[in-house]
């Protein structure tokens, strides 16, 4: 098997940080109780060193699954907020098929925002597409449903971008 390599980002004005895990978990989950999700297999067993710096894209990421085009970088969602001529943005970020529960509060909160004056909230529905739990929903079936719930009319495609969260 050949792979092929290809540079697609550089770190610029790097910095190295030590990795405080037992700060940094506790910070995030408010404990450092034994057995949190996420814990044992990506923070504490993860190196003693944090790097940083600003991060100059020159090529995206392509998976090539059919799902790129739901990939949009910060700058691409911004124009695209431009675009539509978004006023407010309010996100929705899930890792299984929105249910009527989901469609009620993002519906619900398009309309306060109307209610308190805003003319054009943008909804982003930003499913995550990297990590999530063994017993979830496939990217692919989650997108699938997403579609079929703008098709539908259960949220407005006119106000809603759905782009994944590459979590």
């Amino acid at each position: 098997k050949t792979t092929l390599s290809l540079t697609v980002k550089l770190l610029c004005s790097i910095e190295i940080y030590k990795h405080n895990k037992e700060e940094r978990i506790a910070r995030t989950w408010g404990t450092t109780a034994p057995g949190l999700p996420y814990v044992e297999e990506a923070i504490a067993s993860s190196g003693n060193w944090l790097i940083g710096g600003d991060l100059e894209v020159l090529k995206p990421i392509k998976y090539n699954d059919g799902l790129d085009n739901y990939r949009l970088s910060p700058k691409q969602l911004r124009e695209e907020f431009d675009r539509r001529k978004a006023d407010a943005v309010f996100a929705f970020q899930l890792r299984n098929p929105v249910h009527n529960g989901h469609a009620l509060l993002m519906n619900d909160t398009r309309q306060r925002l109307l209610d308190m004056g805003y003319k054009n909230p943008i909804l982003l529905l930003h499913p995550l597409g990297g990590f999530t739990k063994v017993d979830d929903v496939p990217l692919d079936v989650r997108m699938e449903q997403h579609s079929k719930v703008l098709e539908d009319g259960v949220l407005d495609p006119e106000t809603t971008i759905v782009a994944i969260f590459p979590s």
